[in-house]
């Protein structure tokens, strides 16, 4: 099978990145042939440039004459790493990947943030109509939050012009599948759980070993979150849950490893100079180092809310290093089975949670190495990028011969997609159904309506 791959590489800065740079040699030893198509720069692995033949974006046309693709496999998420290859797969419609449900962030740097309020206030009202409209004004002024905008996804048009749809959960699978059921691409939604890739050779292996290298203090229980620190995740909670931790007398560290996004002024709402040096921003790490920190830690954040059905590549990482990790009990958290995580409601109880869990891993050793032991071995089992691999492949030759056989019409053309109103979303069917929180939004379309 021939494939034209869209994704971000090295060396942009995001996670989908060193996700498809750890799928891409399982896929080509599947016995895939695999073009790579990237934005305006250079791929600067070296196992991947010396493996795949890339291109240029604005190559497509080209290549795709010359090559004969099967397939466009698009790797999308809701960030501008990904406007690239919404545009292509908009016109060149394929197979998406979709890491995020919510594809908020991607529109509004497509359109308000080039000037273009219309287009964006167009997409909102042809995918939720009047009152999409009416919160599209709202949003596009910065006045949405993270859980209005989220139950507003904006991934229509996008599954619409596709001829299939993987996704790396169940729960997401499940809501795509409720949602576009009715319409042919509804037959083409598959999962394809994200693996697990093993951290690579280090130069110690031990944590204390680890935290000597990094500088760290040997004996302080060190708790960490890892990855871009933004609002939907929560740090601003658990730094909370942290300080009332801290007022047992423990000798603890909290670290960020990762950016954290601009407009998370997460100094100002977790009031991060009173920690002194009990918090430590660490900023983004190259990976042999972030593995490094992984390695250091005895207990990992890996909060979610709103959730709306994407998987932290952090998360599987950090499982897969036997670590115990606190998540947030909603989304596709609760796929994993209890002993693996340590999952932390939402609402009044979570920081009270927060500094509850941490206070019995720090009185517990024997229960935090059961615990990443359980997570390890869940992960090495369910998660393994060979698996991964042979479901992508799986999944693709389904849609490629659906397609060669008539069985699956193309997609309508860009400016003609829409969808029927049978499958027009409630606002119950939109991510989170009727869970914490719904009664915000109802609320605020109620504000709308009025």
């Amino acid at each position: 099978m021939k494939l034209a791959f869209w994704s971000p590489l090295s060396p942009k800065g995001t996670g989908i990145a060193d996700y498809s740079e750890e799928l891409l040699p399982y896929l080509k030893k599947g016995g895939a042939d695999i073009h790579l198509f990237v934005e305006d720069y250079e791929p600067t692995n070296p196992e991947i440039l010396e493996s795949f033949e890339w291109h240029y974006a604005r190559e497509y046309e080209e290549v795709a004459a010359r090559e004969a693709f099967d397939l466009n496999l698009y790797q999308i998420g809701n960030s501008a790493f990904h406007r690239y290859a919404l545009n292509a797969a908009l016109r060149f419609p394929g197979v998406v990947v979709l890491h995020d449900l919510v594809l908020q962030h991607l529109f509004l740097g497509l359109s308000v943030e080039r000037g273009d309020t219309a287009l964006y206030l167009s997409e909102m009202k042809r995918a939720y109509g009047v009152r999409g409209a009416a919160l599209g004004r709202q949003i596009a002024a910065a006045l949405g939050s993270e859980l209005l905008t989220s139950k507003f996804p904006l991934c229509e048009r996008m599954v619409e012009r596709s001829y299939g749809v993987l996704v790396l959960t169940r729960f997401m699978q499940r809501w795509l599948e409720e949602r576009f059921g009715s319409i042919p691409v509804g037959k083409f939604i598959g999962r394809a759980p994200h693996h697990y890739a093993p951290p690579p050779p280090l130069p110690v292996q031990t944590p204390l070993e680890a935290r000597r290298l990094l500088g760290l203090p040997d004996d302080a229980f060190l708790v960490a979150a890892f990855g871009l620190a933004t609002r939907a995740k929560r740090i601003d909670r658990a730094l909370l849950g942290f300080k009332r931790f801290l007022e047992t007398g423990a000798d603890a560290r909290f670290l960020i490893v990762g950016e954290v996004q601009e407009s998370y002024d997460l100094e100002t709402i977790a009031d991060t100079a009173a920690f002194g040096d009990k918090l430590v921003l660490m900023g983004r790490q190259p990976m042999d180092k972030f593995y490094l920190y992984m390695l250091a830690c005895d207990v990992v954040v890996n909060l979610r809310f709103p959730s709306t059905g994407e998987l932290s590549g952090t998360l599987i990482r950090t499982l897969g290093m036997g670590k115990p990790v606190l998540v947030s009990n909603t989304g596709p958290f609760v796929e994993f089975p209890e002993h693996t995580v340590a999952r932390i409601d939402l609402g009044v109880p979570e920081v009270e949670a927060i500094a509850r869990t941490l206070q019995l891993f720090y009185e517990n050793p024997q229960l935090r190495a059961a615990m990443g032991r359980f997570a390890r071995e869940h992960v090495e089992s369910r998660y393994k990028l060979e698996d991964e691999a042979d479901a992508y492949l799986a999944f693709l030759e389904k849609v490629a011969a659906a397609r060669r056989d008539g069985k699956l019409v193309d997609p309508p053309p860009y400016d003609q997609a829409d969808l029927a109103a049978s499958v027009m979303t409630t606002i119950a069917d939109m991510p989170l159904g009727k869970t914490f929180g719904l009664e915000t939004v109802r609320e605020a379309l109620r504000d709308v309506a009025e």
